[in-house]
């Protein structure tokens, strides 16, 4: 398909403050999303294209250990940890494995469907162009870089904006095509204003992008991108080896992996998923958008909805779990219930109203750290958050944050 060949640079450094407590105990780039760490959409993406190599700029052994396993036989993939902080120091740790060569640049943290990556390169070799950049429409542009386009040319970028002052909805969507100079240029000014040298200097094509994206910047992303990738769901996916009781309920395309195990009158609502070695117990209810990743329990009367429940985590009977994000090898205790509509006027980043009933509400449910334990019959407030290694008694009531 491609007469063209080159390097990529996958950023996938950094200790993903803003994701914290899940990224407590993994690397962002390690989060689950559908049965996958995010690392996976990004690298198969790249597979798509004609790579000499695939340079994957880290800082945690973890994300070295897992890429190497599982993708050292599939693609060219060097994995370096990275030297320096920021962006900044994640891009120019790479530079001396570039050489003088036109790479392809990609965040860590992005996922998208692999049509995206191709879409950039083609763009980039069709135009003609001497650099290009992925671009897609957003809302809340203050939490993006923008980029700013005349004439079918990026003429600047910007990152994070001013809502009230932004002129542009176009938001880089992680995926670049560069040339060699654009090191020189961030080692000397830093990332943003290389972008925008190079603006001036040469010509750098926008790619549109006007299908779905995610940035993993926030839990909430984490629920986002499962929807996403479920919505893209077209049929069920049901493995020979799982356990499903004739007396259970699926509805709609899912997702049910090896070794899960399904029980008497549970009730499986699709688009969701269900991780290797799961079991999911009577009664229980899963719906819209849940992602239940492997080797979770969910206990008897259970219902989890539009949620993330990241591996070895266990649910016990009678809990609720809506619009949350949990992580791993947690346990919540019995008659555990997430309330899930913020307070109206509440305003967070990303998350925007829907409408129910006639009212437009936004709904968070709990974000709960790893290795957590929360005691019995606990009601978690709408945007509470529980800190990684903390453990609740019985009968709390978490309104905000807790600690361990």
């Amino acid at each position: 398909m491609f007469q063209y060949r080159l390097k990529a640079v996958v950023l996938a450094g950094g200790k993903g403050e803003r994701l914290r407590p899940l990224t407590d105990c993994v690397p962002k780039s390690m989060v689950r999303i559908v049965g996958k760490p995010v690392i996976d959409y990004v690298l198969e993406g790249l597979r798509k294209l004609p790579l000499d190599e695939v340079i994957i700029v880290l800082s945690h052994k973890k994300l070295a250990k897992y890429v190497e396993e599982k993708w050292s036989n599939i693609i060219p993939v060097t994995t370096i940890y990275q030297k320096g902080e920021g962006i900044e120091g994640a891009v120019l740790t790479a530079k001396e494995l570039l050489g003088k060569q036109m790479f392809m640049l990609a965040y860590g943290d992005i996922v998208i469907s692999p049509k995206a990556y191709v879409r950039t390169l083609e763009t980039h070799i069709n135009s003609g162009a001497d650099a290009s950049i992925l671009l897609s429409p957003k809302l809340d542009v203050e939490s993006y870089g923008i980029a700013y386009v005349s004439e079918n040319k990026i003429v600047n970028v910007k990152e994070k904006p001013l809502l009230e002052k932004a002129e542009s909805t176009l938001a880089i969507a992680g995926v670049f095509v560069l040339p060699p100079m654009f090191l020189d240029y961030v080692e000397e000014y830093g990332f943003t204003d290389a972008l925008n040298i190079l603006a001036e200097k040469i010509t750098m094509a926008p790619c549109f992008w006007e299908d779905w994206w995610v940035d993993i910047g926030y839990p909430w992303d984490i629920l986002k991108a499962n929807e996403y990738v479920l919505k893209d769901l077209k049929y069920s996916q049901i493995s020979s080896n799982a356990v499903i009781s004739s007396k259970a309920v699926i509805e709609g395309p899912v997702i049910i992996d090896d070794d899960a195990e399904i029980c008497h009158y549970a009730v499986i609502k699709g688009p969701i998923y269900i991780g290797k070695g799961s079991f999911i117990g009577d009664h229980c209810l899963i719906r819209r958008f849940a992602s239940i990743e492997e080797n979770t329990i969910v206990g008897a009367f259970s219902e989890v909805k539009y949620s993330s429940i990241q591996p070895n985590v266990t649910i016990s009977s009678h809990s609720y779990i809506g619009d949350s994000v949990v992580g791993e090898n947690s346990v919540i205790g019995p008659n555990t219930v997430t309330l899930n509509i913020l307070p109206s006027g509440v305003k967070v980043s990303r998350l925007h109203p829907i409408r129910i009933r006639g009212k437009m509400v936004t709904k968070l449910g709990a974000i709960i750290g790893c290795n957590v334990y929360i005691g019995a019959n606990n009601v978690l407030y709408a945007g509470s958050v529980v800190e990684s290694n903390t453990r609740t008694s019985p009968h709390t009531i978490i309104t905000h944050k807790e600690s361990p």
